[in-house]
């Protein structure tokens, strides 16, 4: 993973989403981390707009719980780890103010490299 991750980066102009990601890119200045998250209110809302049913809301947590161990087990770091990451976003404030946040931020970023 760590060879795939470091050829995607070298390539450049790619998005990579997965909870290990940010451990293989943590020493790299050529990247851009985003940790998005969501109250857990609004983790639930998801879930039964996308026709869950309020049953399966226990999903949430054994998901985090997963993500947890596995940047604990393979990076020895808790999770999220908040140095990973050049930004953290409540994906409660909406999409499109989501991927806006994102953008601007990196041509900020960006334009301070210049």
């Amino acid at each position: 993973m760590r060879e795939v991750s470091d050829k995607i980066a070298r390539e450049g102009n790619s998005v990579v989403v997965g909870r290990g990601i940010p451990g293989f890119f943590q020493d790299r200045s050529d990247t851009f981390g985003v940790f998005l998250y969501a109250p857990r209110e609004e983790k639930i809302r998801r879930l039964v707009a996308n026709g869950k049913h309020e049953s399966e809301i226990e999903l949430i947590e054994a998901v985090d719980r997963e993500r947890r161990t596995f940047v604990n087990r393979y990076f020895g770091a808790d999770w999220p780890t908040r140095s990973y990451y050049n930004l953290m976003i409540n994906t409660a404030i909406g999409e499109d103010n989501v991927i806006s946040t994102i953008l601007h931020t990196m041509n900020r970023i960006d334009d301070g490299r210049r």
